[in-house]
C-alpha cells in the first residue's frame, strides 16, 4: 500500500535534525522486520549524511521528496519548510508494513540540480540507494491491472440459459 509521511524542517528544525528524523522513520519502520538486521538501516544511510541535509535545505525533500521501496512497502517521505512546516502534524510513527520488509529494501533519491552529482556519487556507495526513479507500488500495479471480473459472467449466462 501507498503510503506518505510528512517531516517538518525550518523553522521547526534545522535540516540536519530534519534529516535525522527521516533516517530514525526509515530504520524503526525496517527494522521491525525480523528480514533486516538491527542498526543496519543506519549504517546504509551514512554515506548520505552530508547530502541528505543538504537535499532538505534546497528544497529538494520538499516536492518530490524521497522513496522507500520494498516489497509491501511504498512510502514518499517529504520534508517541509516554512508555513507547511509550522501547520504540519508529525506522524513519526513506523510505517504500516514495515513488519513484512524483506533485505531487498531501497530508497530512492531525487537527483537533480546542482547536487545531482553528489547525490549519484553517494546512492553508489549502497545497493540500498538508487537515483532511478522509482518503480510504482506492486499492490498500485495489481490493483490497477486487475482483469480477472468479481463475477464469473459466462458461469451466470449457462445457469441463466442464455448465450
Amino acid at each position: 500500500m501507498e503510503r506518505s509521511r510528512y517531516i517538518a524542517a525550518a523553522p521547526i528544525r534545522s535540516a540536519s535534525e530534519a534529516w535525522k528524523v527521516v533516517c530514525t522513520l526509515i530504520a524503526d519502520t525496517l527494522e521491525r522486520s525480523a528480514s533486516v538486521v538491527s542498526g543496519s538501516v543506519v549504517k546504509e544511510l551514512q554515506c548520505l549524511n552530508g547530502i541528505g541535509p543538504a537535499l532538505i535545505a534546497s528544497g529538494h525533500l520538499e516536492g518530490e521528496g524521497l522513496v522507500l521501496v520494498d516489497e509491501d512497502l511504498y512510502v514518499t517521505i517529504q520534508v517541509l519548510t516554512a508555513d507547511a512546516a509550522l501547520d504540519l502534524t508529525e506522524n513519526l510513527n513506523p510505517v504500516p508494513g514495515g513488519s513484512s520488509a524483506t533485505a531487498g529494501w531501497v530508497v530512492y533519491l531525487p537527483s537533480s540540480g546542482p547536487l545531482k552529482t553528489a547525490v549519484e556519487a553517494a546512492a553508489k556507495k549502497s545497493i540500498h540507494l538508487s537515483t532511478d526513479k522509482p518503480k510504482q507500488s506492486q499492490r498500485a500495479v495489481k490493483v490497477e491491472n486487475a482483469v480477472d471480473p468479481v463475477v464469473d459472467l459466462d458461469a451466470l449466462r449457462r445457469l441463466g440459459g442464455i448465450r
